[in-house]
This record gives structure tokens, sequence and C-alpha cells, in this order.
């Protein structure tokens, strides 16, 4: 059986009233919600690290704006995905598990945070090369494996969910667009993977 996944970045540039100058983060937003339609159910798939937690439910007040709200979601990638996509959400969860090949599933994860001189963990050796090695994956090219300690060494910050999407065989993958403007990989990509 196949599934569909949409990769998305987890940046909460990509909402509008937290990074209102962020062109490429509103290229990728329009981007996500292109490929996001209503016409099957939709699972969110993002981080449930505690970093990303907020007690203030569907609430992005504590990322700096309190005025976007949903009725739901406790975790800035969940948070970000529902502010982005206007169609019903079935789930949210942390982990790809098995996708449902009934359901689009909309994975929230971002590349090296390692790519310019002015990028979060600042240039990082090996960033570029991750860099590489998530397009390749998101084009569906099946690229050597890495670690998650390779991973993190390059700037992934958190390489769980890219190694999970690794595990499945791609039938068919189009990464749709990629910005490294802000020295963060940020990618969007249409996978179809086999889930047994």
């Amino acid at each position: 059986m196949h599934a569909t996944i949409v990769a998305m970045p987890g940046s909460p540039a990509l909402v509008p009233e937290l990074a209102p100058r962020d062109e490429p983060a509103r290229r990728l937003a329009a981007g996500v919600r292109a490929l996001v339609t209503a016409d099957r159910p939709l699972d969110l798939v993002g981080s449930r690290d505690r970093r990303w937690y907020t007690a203030r439910t569907g609430s992005l007040g504590a990322w700096g704006a309190p005025q976007v709200r949903h009725d739901v979601g406790n975790y800035l990638p969940e948070l970000v995905q529902r502010s982005i996509v206007d169609v019903p959400v079935r789930a949210a969860r942390g982990s790809l598990d098995r996708p449902d090949p009934e359901a689009l599933t909309l994975l929230a994860l971002d590349g090296s945070a390692g790519l310019t001189a002015r990028a979060p963990l600042a240039l990082l050796d090996g960033a570029a090369e991750a860099d590489a090695w998530c397009r390749a994956l998101l084009a569906g090219e099946a690229p050597e494996p890495w670690s998650a300690a390779d991973l993190r060494a390059a700037g992934v910050l958190e390489p769980e969910l890219w190694l999970e999407l690794a595990g499945f065989p791609v039938v068919d993958a189009e990464l749709v667009d990629a910005d490294t403007t802000t020295g963060v990989g940020r990618y969007l990509a249409r996978l179809t993977v086999e889930v047994g």
C-alpha cells in the first residue's frame, strides 16, 4: 500500500505574524497550502520535544503571536501547521509510525541550522552535505545513510523524523521548493511511500 506525505518546514517564520518580512517563508507556506487539500483526512506529524511545548493550548503567544489561536495544539510544529493549512485535521502526533494510505500526512521537519555564518548555529562543517542529503531524500533519490549523531553534528537538530522518513521505500517524490536564506534548510516536498 502507498501513503502520501507532504514535508514542510516546522519553522515559525512560516506564520506571517511571526516573520512578516520573510518572503521565502511566505512562498513556502503558499506551497504547503497548494499541496494540502480537503479531499482526504489530514494527519499532522511534528516534533513533540519539550522545548516546543506551551501550556497555552492553541496559542502561539509563547513565540510572540498571541493573536494566532487554534482550538487545540500544544507544540510549536503543530501550531505552525494549523496556522498554514485551512482544512480539517483528523489527528496530530510526534512520529510518522505507519502513515495512513487513506489520509494525507503533513510532516514538519527542518534541515541544518548551520548553513551560513548568520545561521542560528553559525556556519557548521558538514552543513552543506546535510542539506544535500535532505534534498536528495525529499527528491526520492535514496541518499547514503546518515546517523542521528552525524546529522546533529551537521546542524540538523532533530534528526529522528528525518531518519524515520528515510526508512520508507519511496515510490514517487518531488522536491517542490527549498530555501536556505536564513541559514536553515527549509524544504517543501511531496512523497509517495510504501507502507506495507
